[in-house]
């Protein structure tokens, strides 16, 4: 996620961890091809229109139905301008994110949905259903052969919620998924795994963060940025914060948003910005943010001279990621 301001106009701009890579992504970003799938503890809201329920995040992805106005949802992640819902009957599916309202009240007759830390499983037998919920007596979107790769992000029950390479979510039982062997789920890079590891790689991860940062500047023509001892001390509170309190997002509940957190910490600034992401390698994160436009441009930004980065370590994500860019 990015933020960016200009003094006297803020522009708060949600983007996609995830880097949960997240946050990429997001996502908080774990992802298939170019696209973000992050999730989360559920989120409650209703639907303000009628709304097509489809198989995938996409506008022409097979369409399961057509949910009505007013209708709950339990949103359990997202995929570019898609959630990922269960319904009240669990049915599992994409919502787009434009019909969407929060609430704090889920779907009646949902089950309890548990957030799992992302991974990578493999089908371990031939003819395995994917399904539409929870259970046997939901209807079977595919069958999977062994040998083929997932995405478990969540549990209901004894199924897991899964994501396809073609990112079709779907439910199948945990006895038919193992271990994935060789999995790039939470792969860091050779680089990262480096890191102060000798004397000539002697970098903590927010300088190895900042060099390559530095680096893609570089190669685009603009000028370093230096760190920030202010930033780097509310980066910091905010990426700590972010963990212990279990939110993703610009706006920290205890500390305000990122221009909120400067003014207080009696930082003056003529423009700044923020990105955000979930990951546990820091290349896959800067390789999000890249592939975003608004994150691209806050690390690109010739009006910022400075930036702070906070990392903390987070089971969900495996860092937790936060810079902050100002120009003084």
């Amino acid at each position: 996620m990015f933020y960016s301001n200009k003094k006297n106009i803020i522009k708060r701009i949600v983007g996609l961890f995830i880097c949960l890579t997240f946050f990429t992504a997001p996502i908080m970003s774990l992802i298939f091809a170019n696209t973000e799938v992050k999730n989360y503890k559920p989120i409650y809201g209703t639907l303000t229109a009628n709304v097509n329920f489809r198989e995938a995040p996409a506008l022409n992805s097979k369409k399961i139905s057509v949910l009505k106005k007013g209708e709950g949802i339990k949103m359990l992640g997202e995929s570019g301008k898609f959630y990922i819902v269960q319904l009240g009957s669990n049915q599992v599916g994409y919502v787009s994110k434009s019909y969407v309202k929060f609430t704090k009240s889920p779907p009646s007759g949902a089950k309890v949905y548990q957030s799992l830390a992302p991974k990578m499983l493999t089908v371990n037998a031939n003819g395995v259903n994917l399904r539409r919920g929870p259970g046997t007596n939901f209807s079977r979107i595919s069958s999977l052969s062994k040998g083929t790769s997932v995405k478990v992000i969540g549990i209901i029950g004894e199924f897991y919620l899964v994501i396809l390479k073609d990112y079709t979510v779907g439910m199948m039982h945990k006895d038919y998924v193992s271990a994935t062997t060789n999995s790039t789920t939470n792969s860091v890079s050779t680089a990262e795994k480096n890191i102060k590891a000798s004397p000539t790689t002697n970098l903590s991860k927010e300088e190895y963060l900042l060099k390559l940062i530095n680096d893609y500047r570089a190669k685009n023509g603009v000028k370093p940025l230096s760190f920030g001892v202010t930033l780097n001390k509310i980066s910091k509170m905010k990426s700590d914060d972010m963990v212990q309190n279990d939110y993703f997002s610009h706006t920290s509940p205890k500390y305000g948003t990122p221009f909120e957190m400067m003014k207080n910490n009696g930082l003056n600034y003529k423009s700044a910005g923020e990105n955000i992401a979930g990951n546990p390698s820091l290349d896959k994160a800067m390789d999000s943010w890249i592939n975003s436009e608004g994150h691209r441009k806050n690390i690109l930004s010739s009006s910022f001279n400075y930036i702070g980065i906070g990392i903390t370590e987070s089971p969900k994500y495996g860092n937790v990621i936060v810079t902050m860019f100002a120009g003084i």
